[in-house]
């Protein structure tokens, strides 16, 4: 009688480690798709996305921009930038202040669609926090374009 049981011999402890060039493989020959392992299934971390998340990163920096061109033809009309630290980038460089508002919305979209399955903050996953990102910015369009109008 076999009384070998693979759980006996695993180790409790993780061996895989991830780092940078871990990110720079999965870029470059993407492998999976999903889980190998059942404690990896729930929330898996993979080096190939959905067409969902990759869209959802692709609008949140398309809103991005048309906030930028939709708060320079406000800040045109006589309005302002209410944000402290854009507005002093703006008085600098109207390139460093789309520049730098840029890389604030495509490094987090690119860290979440990294993480697509992960839980953050112990309680979304971060697809959710992209596409209510994407939600947020629909909003603020929507509040400048009415401004828009009413200026």
């Amino acid at each position: 009688m076999d009384t070998w049981n693979s759980a006996e011999r695993r180790s409790s402890q993780e061996r895989r480690a991830y780092s940078t060039w871990t990110l720079v493989q999965c870029a470059l020959s993407p492998r999976r798709m999903s889980g190998r392992r059942k404690t990896d299934r729930r929330y898996a971390m993979l080096d190939r996305f959905d067409s969902g998340m990759l869209a959802l990163a692709v609008l949140l920096m398309a809103l991005s921009i048309t906030d930028s061109v939709l708060t320079l033809t406000l800040i045109s009309r006589g309005g302002s930038e209410i944000n402290p630290f854009m507005n002093a980038l703006l008085q600098h460089s109207v390139w460093l202040f789309a520049g730098v508002k840029m890389l604030l919305t495509a490094i987090p979209a690119i860290v979440l669609v990294a993480t697509g399955n992960l839980l953050l903050f112990n309680r979304w996953r971060a697809r959710s926090i992209l596409a209510a990102m994407v939600g947020l910015y629909l909003g603020l369009i929507g509040y400048e374009l009415i401004l828009i109008s009413l200026s």
